[in-house]
């Protein structure tokens, strides 16, 4: 499996800022699973402190302001850039934006929820976040969180023999149970179609995702992946397929 390198993940995904939004489908639409979870979950979606975790281009942040009320916005992101962004979502009155790695930061005060969508894989000690962020929550302040499992973006990790290291579901709910009362816990395919592997490769580093180590791609060596992949991956219509496995977690603070 892949190290996970801060900066390579910095670097990577800053780069991919401008063309994020218009490649990211997966991502948005588990974004607005994410939030819809929330409102199922808590009736009375109304939250005095949020802190989002890695709210990139504001996807989450856009779905929580459309089905709940919150009256602080504390968030956060690995890039600087994404500030930019994120305040166009609050004309007149830009939110707090804390850049910088959320492992090592100390954030300020506590939080009745805290959200963070496709961002948790990329955390270089997971289980000591989650007890990280259940230290910044109060008394029964929720976590909405979601992630990936061990199959997600197989055809890749099947060609490459590269990815992340993902933690099983119930690795993840084991962690969890140290600190939080799990509320919902959901698994979910979301099968991307591609006209080819180029297309496949170009969608990857347009939303960021392949920010992991690794050689770099020689000719022979794109033309030796794109084949596998076609052989391998082909669907009806002549489209290759790109397979997202999230993870969502609704979970209470004990």
């Amino acid at each position: 499996m892949e190290p996970i390198e801060t900066k390579c993940i910095h670097t990577r995904f800053t780069r991919a800022l401008s063309s994020y939004d218009n490649h990211a489908d997966a991502q948005h639409r588990i974004s607005r699973k994410l939030a819809s979870l929330l409102v199922r979950h808590q009736a009375n979606a109304r939250y005095k402190r949020l802190l989002e975790i890695g709210c990139g281009t504001g996807g989450l942040t856009q779905a929580l302001k459309r089905q709940a009320h919150i009256d602080e916005w504390v968030l956060n992101d690995l890039c600087e850039g994404c500030r930019e962004k994120i305040n166009l979502l609050f004309p007149g009155s830009p939110p707090r934006f804390i850049a910088g790695d959320a492992e090592a930061l100390p954030f300020p005060g506590k939080f009745d929820l805290i959200a963070s969508a496709s961002v948790f894989q990329w955390m270089k000690e997971p289980e000591a976040f989650l007890r990280k962020l259940a230290g910044l929550l109060v008394p029964q302040g929720v976590l909405l969180l979601s992630t990936f499992i061990p199959d997600n973006l197989h055809e890749i990790k099947e060609l490459t023999g590269k990815g992340l290291a993902y933690p099983s579901a119930n690795t993840l709910a084991g962690w969890l149970s140290a600190d939080f009362n799990l509320l919902h816990r959901e698994e979910e395919a979301i099968v991307l179609t591609f006209r080819s592997p180029l297309d496949v490769l170009r969608h990857l580093k347009a939303t960021g995702v392949t920010a992991t180590g690794g050689s770099p791609w020689t000719k022979g060596r794109q033309a030796s992946f794109c084949q596998q992949y076609s052989d391998r991956f082909t669907v009806t219509g002549n489209q290759v397929t790109l397979t997202y496995r999230p993870l969502y977690i609704v979970a209470v603070k004990k």
